[in-house]
């Protein structure tokens, strides 16, 4: 299929001319929730804001030009300025025509990972174009119909599980139908409009996403992150990895990550924000550098520049195969190497700290197709943009109105080659920020063939997909083309609202998250990645109505409690986790419903024999390994101290006893240690009797 031009307009040009947004919106989000305002004409929006001077284009971002008499009347304290953490990305990184050079210590680590495997990258690179080539041909003819479905009444049905196992691993989407009742999610939504109403400042949403919202703890985000039958679906989901018995996780154990909320009310086919028509991209910067640069724009979350780094993925060689010129044996749904490692060096605003094994959007209202599109394509695209850095074409991209002829020989490998001296630019990536893969930098990826749209999605559906998976929010009005504005009709208005539910398993680096999660949740902050100053900027304590630990108790029990970090985990008390089995059918929880033949499972001794890497249902479905153990345990330890001894192995890196338990063994070295404390005790004791003896006889 011959490669289409992606359009890359200079952003230079389109900055030069925008005007940013100034307005500090002072009441509630949701326009339905006050009486609604006519909308108000496009050029009194436009009116309202405050244009700037033409900004100066730096490197990492966009600095405003000052009038002369910026001194006067000012003092040298009123003249500080205040630097915020902005969830905006760097315009001239993401949206112009020259991706970001970034500090020549990234041209070292390119050539580190190159070096010695020159030739095998080289034939690597072009095995790789040829079969993005056929997937993206192959996504093209299939479309939504590549995204598999299963009823969460299912999900403990062996024969339903496996085709939609198989074709979630092939492309890396699935949803899950009918994770929470439709009358419970229209519950939440009520109550969360009316939660928002006590809110009379927040935050902004961006203009070129002006949907997302910067809430954590709404009644919908947290009555769904609790609710048993989400909890079940998540564990259902992390349990068709690819682990094993030494892996240091516990997928059966989902954990909450707090993130935004998304809320979209539409006016007679018009995106509004508070009973006023949406900004447009001709009303922000960045938004307007957005709409008139690449065409498509796509986001990888979990990381950017940390995929390359040594300290973020490279701590347990994740990608090691594909930076050796062997991407076809990378296993993009083995755990084992993001487990340590760290997703977020640079405490990006909004940069994910949290491992997820999948991310996730539980639909509480219906949300047409549209809304969101993903690459499904989680094991080439992957590959792709890490390679990409490294090469470079020949022969630049044709002019525009070029045909596909020449586009084809543009994108043909011949024209491609590894450089001989790597340069500092890592394409769609700086610090701090989320990665990014666009038309113009990552025209392989044929954005515009490759990106498709899940179908229809009911209220309570929970739509997931890989960590590394590209996908792409629709910045517009998704809805305009189908829902015209009826000229002197009534007005008709809806709102929809999505909550983003990650699934995350237990380990230790997120027991340590968790426990900053809790403390921001019992103060009413927001969740530790959107408040990395530790400011609480945008703090919902003041809310009237604001959910609180009983709350969660209602909802999801202990195991609601434990997704939290409020409650300690127990591995003998827990089901199986797995789905296999009729109980969890809409079951409330596999820890408060567990049959006594389930703990029996649960109780079982560790099955060591287990096969070596397989999905979790099969390895961890009625059994214990010793690496979960010790992770549940020194979960407990992080979260609660005070409950729990802690003890510290001499050696970090001793394998994990197979011939008896962990747990006993610690206790022999206990009672040794005690045993030598009392006797040393003692003869301190019997020293000073003597002692004491000696002096009388004086």
């Amino acid at each position: 299929m011959a490669a289409t031009k992606p359009t890359t307009t200079s952003s230079s040009t389109s900055i030069a001319t925008a005007t940013a947004t100034t307005t500090k919106i002072t009441t509630n989000p949701l326009n339905t929730l006050n009486t609604l305002n006519k909308p108000t004409t496009p050029n009194s929006i436009s009116s309202s804001f405050l244009p700037l001077s033409p900004p100066q284009i730096g490197v990492i971002g966009i600095k405003r030009t000052r009038n002369g008499d910026h001194k006067d009347g000012r003092n040298s304290k009123s003249r500080q300025r205040q630097f915020t953490k902005s969830m905006e990305p760097p315009v001239l990184s993401f949206y112009g025509t020259q991706p970001v050079p970034l500090p020549s210590r990234f041209g070292s680590l390119k050539k580190r990972l190159v070096t010695g495997h020159e030739s095998d990258l080289e034939r690597s690179w072009g095995r790789l174009l040829a079969a993005l080539r056929d997937e993206v041909r192959h996504i093209e003819k299939h479309g939504s119909g590549l995204i598999p479905s299963i009823d969460f009444a299912d999900i403990g049905d062996a024969a339903k599980v496996a085709p939609f196992n198989a074709q979630l691993k092939r492309h890396g989407i699935g949803v899950v139908r009918g994770v929470v009742p439709s009358a419970d999610a229209a519950s939440w939504v009520e109550e969360t409009k009316e939660y928002l109403e006590t809110k009379h400042e927040y935050k902004p949403p961006p203009a070129q996403d002006p949907t997302c919202f910067d809430f954590f703890w709404t009644p919908a985000q947290v009555r769904s992150r609790a609710h048993p039958h989400v909890l079940q679906a998540q564990r259902f989901a992390m349990s068709l990895w690819n682990t094993n018995n030494d892996d240091r996780l516990a997928t059966r154990f989902p954990i909450t990550y707090a993130d935004r909320i998304r809320i979209e009310s539409v006016l007679n086919g018009h995106l509004t924000v508070n009973g006023a028509l949406a900004a447009t991209h001709e009303d922000s910067l960045i938004a307007a550098a957005a709409a008139t640069s690449s065409t498509q724009i796509a986001q990888v979350d979990n990381g950017s520049l940390e995929r390359w780094e040594q300290d973020g993925y490279g701590r347990g060689g994740l990608y090691d195969a594909i930076f050796k010129g062997d991407w076809e044996s990378y296993d993009a749904w083995d755990p084992a190497g993001r487990v340590n490692a760290t997703s977020d060096l640079y405490n990006g605003a909004g940069a994910c700290s949290m491992m997820r094994l999948f991310q996730g959007i539980l639909a509480l209202t219906v949300v047409e197709p549209g809304m969101i599109r993903l690459l499904p394509s989680p094991k080439l695209s992957t590959a792709y943009f890490l390679l990409r850095p490294f090469f470079s074409p020949k022969q630049g991209p044709p002019e525009q109105g070029a045909g596909t002829a020449a586009w084809d020989a543009y994108l043909d490998a011949s024209n491609w080659a590894l450089d001989k001296e790597q340069s500092t630019i890592i394409h769609g990536a700086v610090p701090g920020h989320a990665q990014r893969v666009t038309a113009a930098w990552h025209p392989h990826l044929q954005l515009d063939k490759s990106l498709v749209t899940p179908p229809t999605l009911q209220a309570g559906d929970y739509i997931i997909w890989h960590p590394d998976q590209a996908y792409q929010f629709s910045n517009t009005n998704y809805r305009t083309s189908s829902r015209p504005q009826t000229p002197g009709g009534p007005a008709h208005e809806m709102t929809s609202m999505l909550v983003y539910t990650p699934a995350a398993p237990l380990t230790q680096t997120n027991a340590l998250f968790l426990a900053r999660q809790r403390k921001a949740f019992l103060r009413g902050h927001p969740g530790p990645d959107f408040d990395s100053t530790g400011t609480g900027l945008g703090s919902e304590a003041p809310h009237t109505g604001r959910l609180g630990e009983n709350d969660i108790r209602k909802v999801g029990g202990e195991e609601g409690l434990q997704a939290m970090g409020l409650a300690p985990w127990s591995i003998s008390g827990s089901g199986s986790g797995s789905g296999s089995g009729s109980h969890h059918k809409h079951a409330p929880s596999s820890s408060t419903t567990t049959s006594s033949s389930d703990k029996k499972d649960a109780d079982a001794d560790v099955d060591m024999d287990a096969p070596s890497r397989s999905s979790s249902r099969d390895s961890r479905s009625s059994s214990t390994s010793s690496a979960e153990a010790e992770v549940v345990r020194l979960a407990n330890i992080i979260l609660f101290p005070d409950r729990y001894d802690f003890y510290m192995p001499t050696r970090a890196s001793s394998p994990v006893p197979t011939s008896r338990d962990r747990g006993e063994k610690e206790r022999d070295r206990e009672r040794d240690r005690n045993r030598d404390h009392r006797e040393k005790d003692s003869k301190d004791r019997d020293k000073d009797r003597w002692d004491k003896g000696k002096d009388k006889d004086k």
